[in-house]
């Protein structure tokens, strides 16, 4: 009891010195832990709710408490501070409870329910097209909000961004006790924006993405075009960063080539470290494959391997995707599945070979599923069947090949930017409320296997 007033009188002189926001954020559910008294120092014992609070609070404010300490406190008094938790909130013995070792811990073993388990630093393979990444998401990892803020990862589809961006979450999650963390798409994001402002309910949402101790989005590029989402996400980021909470982010090109992307934001997003993800090499494909086949129990030959990583241009999606297609056969074979067997299975056709996906092929599969010629997206025609079949086309190109916008309104008939940057956007927004609309999209993926 001694010890918490001791601790109040400092809290009271801090408020004076910080603002309401900051010292919620940093300060409110600490509390003393313990107060031993000798005839040289006081030791007050300071519980912070995780490590996060912690680093920053001695980052950030321990010469502030300890200078208030020495005018406010009768004798000299060291702040000390720990992580722990209380486990009985009504105890008020004055009993010491701490005797000079850290306290028990109640470790919270909840995973955020958006966060894929398998998504950890230990199931992630690391080769030079990524080393980089995964070493600043390691530090990350370690001290959210201190060593890079933000972090921005991007690169190409499939080559493990939205991995990394988890693995960070699982990481801290796992080390941390209770940490407010949230993985959202930037379309998850832009979604309860826009059902914040239908229901009037823009305080919960504010609440929801500004008290967070680490805020991971993936696919930040369509944020583009959406003027009042951006502005949203801006002033998210600013609560964030400017109280020392860790923010990062994927997209899926660096964000200077980011188009119809604020200024204000691009520089946000420079702020901190942007890590480029690069397409795995051979070498990269063969450890990927056999990090998936030890997670099924299943054990291929090298050669097998190699050859199932040459067949496939594409990143860890698409080697899963042929292993999958190969697992019933090892299954059959007792595990004596040969590369002949499998050569001649894919030339027959029952295994079909990842091929690298090209704008003829996504334009061959939308003509197929709407029953057009490739000349009629030419045409000047505004009939709504043809619309939708550009607009379409114009989502598919960019979203899975990242075209610039100019290429993709010359597949069109020489469409300027502004209306396929339209188009993108309207299918976008389709996507999120018609259920017949994602079905059109499934059915179009398909048709060309992405």
């Amino acid at each position: 009891m001694e010890g918490q007033k001791v601790w109040n009188t400092i809290l009271t002189a801090v408020k004076e010195q910080v603002s309401s926001s900051t010292y919620k954020t940093w300060f409110s559910g600490s509390y003393a832990l313990d107060y031993k008294k000798n005839c040289e120092k006081n030791l007050l014992i300071i519980a912070l709710k995780n490590n996060f609070l912690k680093e920053q609070v001695e980052t950030r404010y321990l010469p502030i408490i300890s200078e208030i300490a020495k005018k406010k406190a009768t004798g000299k008094v060291e702040v000390v501070f720990v992580v722990a938790q209380k486990t009985n909130p009504q105890n008020t013995t004055s009993e010491p409870i701490f005797s000079g070792i850290a306290p028990n811990l109640i470790v919270n073993n909840r995973k955020a329910e958006t966060l894929n388990p398998n998504h950890t630093f230990e199931n992630l393979v690391v080769g030079s097209s990524n080393n980089l990444a995964y070493l600043a998401a390691k530090q990350v990892a370690d001290n959210p909000g201190s060593t890079y803020n933000p972090l921005l990862f991007y690169g190409p589809t499939g080559v493990g961004k939205t991995h990394l961006l988890q693995a960070i979450g699982n990481e801290v999650l796992n080390k941390s006790i209770e940490p407010k963390v949230l993985y959202a798409s930037c379309e998850k994001f832009t979604n309860d924006y826009l059902e914040s402002l239908t229901n009037k309910t823009q305080a919960s949402f504010r609440n929801k993405y500004r008290s967070l101790d680490l805020l991971l989005v993936d696919d930040v590029q369509f944020l583009a075009g959406k003027d009042s989402t951006q502005d949203e996400f801006f002033n998210t980021f600013n609560e964030l960063y400017l109280s020392g909470r860790q923010i990062v982010l994927v997209s899926d090109r660096h964000p200077k080539e980011l188009s119809r992307l604020k200024e204000r934001l691009v520089s946000r997003f420079l702020g901190g470290m942007v890590v480029n993800v690069g397409v795995a090499d051979l070498e990269m494909k063969m450890a990927i494959l056999r990090t998936k086949c030890q997670g099924k129990g299943i054990d291929l030959d090298n050669q097998l391997i190699s050859y199932v990583a040459q067949a496939c241009d594409g990143g860890a999606r698409e080697l899963e995707g042929v292993l999958i297609s190969i697992l019933p056969l090892v299954k059959f074979s007792g595990g004596k599945i040969s590369v002949d067997t499998v050569k001649a299975l894919v030339e027959a056709g029952r295994i079909k070979p990842v091929q690298k996906l090209t704008p003829q092929k996504i334009i061959q599969a939308v003509c197929s599923y709407f029953k057009i010629k490739s000349e009629d997206l030419n045409s000047p025609s505004r009939k709504y069947s043809l619309a939708l079949a550009r607009q379409i086309l114009m989502y598919l190109m960019r979203k899975e090949l990242d075209l610039p916008l100019e290429q993709i309104g010359q597949f069109i008939g020489g469409r300027d930017h502004s209306t396929v940057i339209h188009g993108i956007e309207k299918i976008e927004r389709e996507i999120s409320q018609n259920p017949t609309r994602r079905d059109d999209l499934l059915r179009i993926k398909s048709f060309i296997n992405i």
